[in-house]
């Protein structure tokens, strides 16, 4: 398991976890949901990613969005 602390969220990566390879997204204890790495989407209809949000930015420094 990979565990990364970006800008106040903790994202979690599984070795064996399912495909397509993916990121678990939390803030304060909560999940907010998974990103899909391999197609730069959200796997969740909670998970919101604005252009200029906060989420976005953690992604892209965590290296999991292009």
């Amino acid at each position: 398991m990979g565990i990364k602390k970006i800008g106040g969220f903790i994202f979690k990566t599984y070795e064996a976890d399912h495909r397509p390879y993916h990121v678990h997204i939390y803030k304060d204890g909560k999940e907010l949901g998974k990103f899909d790495i391999e197609n730069q989407e959200p796997m969740t209809t909670k998970l919101v990613i604005t252009k200029s949000g906060k989420l976005r930015r953690a992604l892209r420094a965590g290296g999991y969005l292009i």
